[in-house]
């Protein structure tokens, strides 16, 4: 009966704790994109070569005083690359944006002025652009939701279209991430 309840109380506890690892932050982007460390992988990173990648970002958050999680993807890829031993030097990252996500690119003014907050996007995509990332907002987006081009973070650069700039980046052999 000993025997049994021992070993009852080992697998609940090692059941427990399955699972429940704290995601990780860092080494590109330190306040932005958990991750988690995957042990034994079937497949080795390219450590190497460019990651030439383009993030294709339509969606936000509703709330308008939180960041765009879909922003914060280019973080957690530039986080989990970087942890695995790929220089952030060989992550050549884009980042296109329109629809619902045209907002996250304002200023804090123009932020400010429409929603009554600052731009809670500005630190993460100041972050990334810090460390090489290029921002583009659709410029048929920004129309639509009659942005002017002054409106915008100085680190976002107005395009044609998203169409036009998801074509362009993949025929210089960017990979489209939806």
């Amino acid at each position: 009966m000993r025997t049994l309840l021992l070993t009852t109380i080992i697998v609940l506890t090692s059941f427990s704790s399955f699972g429940k690892e704290k995601p990780l932050y860092g080494p590109a982007i330190a306040d932005y994109g958990p991750y988690f460390k995957i042990e034994n992988r079937d497949v080795e990173i390219v450590k190497n070569e460019t990651l030439k990648v383009v993030f294709d970002v339509t969606k936000t958050d509703d709330n308008k005083a939180s960041h765009n999680r879909y922003i914060e993807s280019v973080a957690r890829y530039m986080n989990m690359h970087a942890a695995n031993g790929v220089p952030v030097e060989n992550m050549d990252i884009a980042v296109v944006m329109h629809g619902a996500s045209t907002k996250d690119t304002l200023s804090h003014k123009a932020y400010k002025e429409r929603h009554g907050t600052d731009n809670p996007n500005s630190e993460l995509i100041k972050a990334l652009t810090n460390k090489g990332v290029k921002f583009y907002l659709c410029g048929q987006s920004a129309a639509f939701s009659k942005i002017d081009k002054n409106e915008l973070m100085p680190e976002v650069s107005l395009a044609l279209s998203a169409m036009t700039m998801l074509v362009t980046l993949q025929q210089d052999g960017y990979a489209l991430l939806p």
